[in-house]
């Protein structure tokens, strides 16, 4: 039985600025205290490609990056995707022009609705799709 709620949101592709920079992108604005429309508070760039005001940190995976652009079978090691997705999230890669990547990340948010059009790159990667999580 597929549980709606286990559903991932995936980006693939490659970034090989510095880590500092590639990290800052996810990286929330605390001084706010939830108040997202204060006049100084800083959306993230995560959250404005997505079109949140705001994520949740426990349910987003961004890991290393590797040296050099891999195969999709060696970035899907890191994958929060169920195993018998893969071949999904490969076909969905090839038909964006994405044969192989040093970056994935992740986000499980079965709420969670990309804006209308899809924004070519995240932080360098491309959005995949939503599959379902492991």
């Amino acid at each position: 039985m597929t549980l709606s709620y286990n559903r991932v949101h995936v980006w693939i592709g490659s970034n090989f600025c510095a880590d500092e920079d590639y990290l800052a992108y996810f990286a929330l604005d605390y001084s706010a205290e939830g108040d997202f429309d204060a006049p100084g508070y800083k959306l993230c760039g995560f959250c404005r490609d997505i079109g949140v005001p705001w994520y949740d940190e426990d349910f987003i995976g961004v890991m290393p990056r590797h040296r050099n652009n891999v195969s999709l079978d060696d970035i899907l090691v890191d994958a929060a995707v169920d195993r018998d997705e893969f071949d999904a999230v490969k076909r969905r890669c090839k038909s964006l022009g994405v044969t192989q990547a040093n970056a994935i990340f992740w986000y499980q948010d079965a709420e969670l609705r990309m804006p209308e059009p899809v924004n070519a790159t995240f932080n360098g990667l491309t959005y995949i799709g939503e599959f379902e999580g492991d």
